[in-house]
């Protein structure tokens, strides 16, 4: 007779039933996650492509000197590296520099600016909208025609390509792509000197130190501030003294332009992590044509105190500890003198008739 097959009982059909009803919606919620991320990455590279526009600008800063009255010219440089065509608009603003980092920030108003830095009005570019073609440039030449009444010193305009129409955003950095909520901006900036005599006012505003560090080296902030009307690039050192006037360390002042009613802020670092007493630092530079001269002097403390504390505290415990033993010895000494006299006067007893 065949055997007969054991019978499943209702209660483990019904949970390898709920077991594989378990697994299919894990399944279903891995396939639905992995869908869901897939097309957030697609999204997400389509959205940098269209902001990361592969657009240059060359060159990036230009200076030029004008008399008043006279008619001049530069030539900016639109590159498209991308694949595709870029349509959009090319534009004049002036531009000024509000904080200590020196980033440009557009001004497109007519009344923004004060008029003795103003040059946006004297530009005119031979086309406002331009195509620029997949690995190809467009070269756009700006006429600058100077009023007869320019007063001497610096203007400061950017020439810059916008793609695809307007923006609310107005500040750039120089050869960086400004990327905006509606578009992006690629700019040349101008620094235009009227010629005639400029005025050359620089001082420095700070120079910090801290009075006290345990370690060094010693972090220096220096703030310089332009109040001529040109913008100025200073030169100079930062040089650390021993309190002896001995030469420890020295650093050269790293060179960027200050723009006029602006202040620029410089950070060093002098010294070694292991220094000792007084010192003091100094700022030596100098800016404009005719060489001005930029100083400053501050002082601080450097000293170890912890090192030092555990130094001082290792010198008593040793101090301690051998006079403690030299005490216990001197004792011993003293006790092995008193026992030899003791048997000495012993001996002299027995020796008395």
């Amino acid at each position: 007779m065949p055997k007969k097959l054991p019978k499943k009982s209702p209660k483990r059909v019904k949970k390898t039933t709920a077991t594989n009803l378990n697994f299919k919606v894990f399944f279903l919620i891995l396939l639905i996650a992995a869908l869901f991320f897939t097309v957030f990455f697609i999204l997400l590279s389509q959205i940098q492509a269209q902001t990361n526009v592969p657009l240059t600008v060359a060159p990036a800063r230009q200076e030029l000197m004008i008399k008043p009255g006279e008619k001049s010219a530069v030539i900016i440089k639109f590159l498209n590296q991308g694949t595709e065509p870029v349509s959009g608009a090319v534009k004049v603003a002036d531009f000024i520099v509000e904080d200590n980092e020196g980033s440009p920030t557009f001004l497109e108003g007519p009344t923004q600016l004060a008029p003795r830095f103003s040059a946006a009005s004297w530009v005119e570019l031979p086309f406002d909208q331009i195509t620029i073609a997949p690995k190809d440039k467009v070269l756009i030449q700006a006429k600058i025609n100077a009023p007869a009444d320019a007063q001497p010193g610096g203007r400061y305009i950017a020439i810059y390509f916008e793609p695809g129409g307007s923006v609310s955003e107005s500040t750039i950095s120089a050869n960086k792509e400004a990327v905006t909520p509606v578009a992006i901006r690629i700019a040349g900036l101008i620094s235009i000197r009227v010629a005639g005599p400029v005025e050359e006012t620089a001082y420095v505003v700070q120079m910090k130190a801290p009075r006290f560090l345990e370690y060094g080296p010693i972090p220096i902030k220096t703030q310089i501030m332009n109040r001529g009307n040109y913008h100025i690039k200073p030169k100079g050192t930062l040089s650390l003294l021993s309190i002896f006037g001995k030469q420890v360390d020295q650093q050269f002042l790293k060179e960027q332009n200050i723009f006029p009613d602006v202040a620029r802020t410089y950070d060093n670092q002098l010294g070694q992590k292991w220094m000792f007493g007084k010192y003091k630092i100094e700022l030596n530079a100098s800016y404009g044509e005719t060489g001005k001269v930029l100083t400053a002097v501050v002082f601080t403390w450097v000293f170890p105190w912890k090192i030092t504390l555990i130094i001082v505290l290792a010198i008593i415990i040793i101090i301690l500890l051998f006079a403690t033993i030299f005490h216990r010895i001197k004792k011993r000494e003293e006790m092995l003198e008193e026992k030899v006299e003791e048997l000495e006067e012993k001996l002299e007893e027995k020796k008395q008739p």
